[in-house]
């Protein structure tokens, strides 16, 4: 069963390395607010905690706000975290393997750490990050609806791990990069911008890819490189048969493969609008079921390949004079394909818009919508030739910390079988402590 990672850890990370850059990012009214700033502390404030200004609650980005100052404090010394917890819950209304007693919750606890070197007094362009992780609850995917593109990127068995530890360093102002230790190659390839919000796994990469990513990052190393503007190239090696349950100890053993990929990408402006183009190439040096119709038993075969496309095109800002917000719209496009004989997945095509602010006085929440369809290799086993899944959703920021996102799913020809199309609705709520 494929699932992918939990789109929280790149929203969280994104905002970690905004706080360790700016820590006045992390609790700063918006325009016209009615509270100071909390950026670098006065002297007075510093002596007499008790005297730092703090916003109402409703726009705190942590349920704990700044600790006193305390968390300022860190951050301006180079050091941030968040704990964040997300709850799902989903049903199946119609349609898939069966809709009787259909539904299931899963949730996420995610501890993130990231330590800026040069803030903390240590050495420039360098940082540290560490995200462990509990899972635990059901999916909807195995039991109920039977899809093979997995409706919800966080479904996998329950697991508690260290997720990610890795340390990343730059070069010629940040032209070169490097980054060393367990990773979610996701962060790095095979991603789309305007698909990070969508709750179905494919909306993350293609399914034709055998990524090192949720719930089984793995050890591996990264380089990334602007030669000119405009043009970038990323990089990667990484084990091949990756287990993210064993964490630290014994992560080593067996260091089959390995996954090795390479994605240059293209970004561009039209007319003021940003884009992003990227295509990615892909190999692993593991062994991989042999797909074969007229021999029941074909074994294995020593490696498998593919490559595949991403596309991310901003069609509108409400704001383009403003660099940091995100109001507008945003559309993704997303290929794949991996060769029919080593892979149930042989071609998958996605994309979706994002439209953020669409509600007026709601400027951060969130509509997607967006269709992903994969076709099954004519080799393997499948009753139905392609499934393909539509989702909706809208995310809701209740308040600084505490956001909604109803979401349906209805899915053609679930996992290529002669099961009915199925419907399923859900709704992920995300907290940060």
């Amino acid at each position: 069963m494929k699932a992918v990672r939990n789109s929280v850890t790149a929203s969280v990370l994104a905002m970690l390395l905004v706080n360790a850059v700016n820590p006045a990012a992390a609790e700063e009214a918006p325009e016209g607010g009615p509270w100071p700033r909390k950026g670098t502390l006065s002297p007075e404030e510093v002596t007499h905690p008790s005297r730092i200004s703090f916003p109402p609650r409703i726009h705190w980005q942590h349920v704990t706000g700044v600790l006193g100052g305390r968390r300022t404090r860190l951050e301006e010394k180079g050091f941030s975290f968040d704990l964040v917890y997300t709850a799902e819950g989903f049903w199946n209304t119609r349609g898939g393997i069966r809709t009787r007693n259909a539904g299931a919750y899963r949730g996420d606890l995610s501890l993130f750490f990231l330590l800026d070197t040069e803030a903390a007094g240590l050495w420039r362009n360098g940082a540290f990050f560490l995200h462990l992780q509990h899972q635990h609850g059901n999916g909807i995917t195995e039991d109920y609806v039977g899809d093979f593109q997995v409706l919800s990127n966080m479904d996998a068995d329950d697991f508690q791990q260290v997720s990610e530890i890795w340390y990343r360093h730059t070069f010629l102002d940040d032209r070169l990069w490097i980054k060393l230790g367990k990773q979610e190659a996701n962060e790095d390839f095979a991603a789309v911008d305007y698909g990070a919000e969508f709750i179905n796994s494919s909306a993350g990469f293609s399914p034709t890819i055998p990524l090192v990513t949720f719930p089984d990052p793995g050890w591996g190393m990264v380089v990334g490189v602007e030669p000119v503007r405009g043009f970038s190239v990323n990089a990667g090696i990484y084990e091949g048969r990756p287990d993210g349950g064993r964490s630290i100890g014994g992560t080593l053993d067996n260091l089959y493969g390995p996954m090795v990929m390479l994605e240059p990408a293209l970004h561009y402006e039209i007319a003021g609008r940003s884009g992003h183009l990227r295509a990615g190439g892909w190999w692993n040096g593991d062994r991989f079921d042999k797909f074969d119709k007229d021999n029941p038993d074909p074994g294995t075969v020593g490696e498998s390949y593919g490559f595949y496309l991403t596309w991310d095109q901003t069609l509108w800002r409400r704001y383009p004079e403003k660099e940091e917000d995100e109001q507008g719209i945003g559309i993704f496009g997303q290929y794949g394909w991996a060769p029919k004989d080593r892979s149930e997945a042989e071609h998958y095509l996605g994309g979706g818009l994002k439209w953020t602010g669409l509600v007026p006085t709601r400027e951060q929440d969130i509509l997607g919508v967006g269709v992903f369809h994969v076709r099954f290799s004519d080799e393997a086993d499948f009753e139905k030739e392609a499934e393909t899944a539509i989702e909706l959703f809208y995310k809701a920021h209740l308040c600084g910390f505490l956001s909604v996102k109803p979401d349906l799913q209805y899915i053609v020809n679930p996992g290529g079988s002669a099961n009915p199309d199925a419907l399923a609705v859900g709704v992920r709520a995300e907290i940060s402590f």
